[in-house]
């Protein structure tokens, strides 16, 4: 059996300016390509930690597309692409701008109690929130979660969050740790 050399064309990929064969995608290389970048993206701005490639502009907006018709999504991308940044950045992004817009309602009707605000907002018939959405986000394993955490380390943002982990990774009492569910 003959081996064949494949090259990659490596002109349909974004250039960097590292030598570095870090993860270019997401900017794991040791040098960035660029500074980071505030973009508008479906009318939100998101602070990403560089200046992103055209398929993560398109992941983050049908992110905001999903969260904007409080949708579930189904999005998928090559290892490698930086779905995780992408993701942490645009939900986050989403959040902070929900969380303006309640605060900004609430800063317009100082006199009014929250029951006479809720009150109101059933009267019109609108599904307006007081209160902040939360996100969460689940993982199978520990090492995504670990990877997401170094992730968040990379954005400008910094929620608060919790890390919940398994009975098998936290129980201190033996008996309970071999015990079924």
């Amino acid at each position: 059996m003959k081996a064949v050399s494949r090259k990659r064309d490596r002109s349909k990929l974004p250039q960097t300016t590292s030598n570095d064969e870090g993860n270019k995608f997401s900017g794991k290389s040791s040098l960035q390509t660029s500074p980071p970048t505030e973009l508008e993206i479906r009318g939100v701005p998101v602070h990403f930690p560089f200046r992103p490639y055209k398929c993560q502009e398109d992941y983050m907006g049908k992110v905001m597309d999903a969260l904007h018709q409080s949708e579930n999504a189904l999005l998928e991308s090559p290892t490698g692409t930086g779905k995780t940044l992408c993701l942490l950045c645009s939900t986050l992004a989403w959040q902070r701008e929900q969380a303006r817009a309640i605060k900004e309602k609430h800063s317009r009707e100082p006199l009014l109690s929250q029951s006479a605000i809720a009150q109101m907002s059933s009267l019109e018939g609108s599904k307006q929130t007081t209160s902040v959405p939360t996100i969460i986000y689940a993982s199978r394993t520990h090492s995504q979660l670990s990877q997401v955490m170094r992730e968040l380390k990379n954005t400008r943002y910094r929620p608060r969050h919790a890390l919940l982990g398994s009975r098998e990774q936290m129980c201190v009492n033996p008996k309970v740790k071999k015990s079924e569910a």
